[in-house]
């Protein structure tokens, strides 16, 4: 029998003792991605909502909930001002933190036209709610339109 050179030897019980380990199954994106928005943020935490209702809805403290950017404009685009008449215009600020509900916040700016000349308002949004759909005004607006019909 031939000597087996030791490098090689060792070689071949990592292959095998590599191949016998069970292997992990792969993360999707988006589990990858949750993982990392909690490693940085925590977990999402449910809020205290008789705690979150004490403020006016759109406020930092009880930001409108809606479902990822598309609901922010959608949101927005559907309020109607103090003076009956829909918004003209709004533009996203930035982020504004981390909201009561445990996720990142947007600040927009809202705009009414009025006799008096342009109101800005500034309305805050968690848009992490897919299983959300906010029907009530922010603080300052009147009412706010129905969802159109796709």
């Amino acid at each position: 029998m031939k000597p087996i050179h030791l490098p090689v030897f060792v070689f071949a019980l990592s292959l095998i003792a590599c191949s016998s380990q069970p292997q992990p199954q792969e993360k999707s994106s988006e589990d990858e991605l949750t993982d990392a928005l909690a490693a940085v943020f925590g977990e999402r935490k449910k809020p205290d909502m008789k705690m979150v209702e004490k403020y006016p809805l759109g406020t930092a403290e009880n930001p409108v909930r809606v479902t990822m950017p598309i609901g922010q404009r959608d949101y927005l685009s559907r309020l109607v001002c103090s003076n009956g008449e829909q918004v003209s215009a709004f533009a996203r600020e930035g982020s504004a933190g981390i909201g009561p509900y445990g996720s990142m916040i947007d600040s927009y700016t809202v705009i009414c036209d009025t006799y008096q000349g342009a109101v800005e308002h500034t309305v805050y949004l968690d848009m992490y709610h897919g299983d959300y759909e906010e029907t009530r005004p922010a603080q300052g607006f009147k009412a706010l339109l129905p969802q159109k019909n796709n």
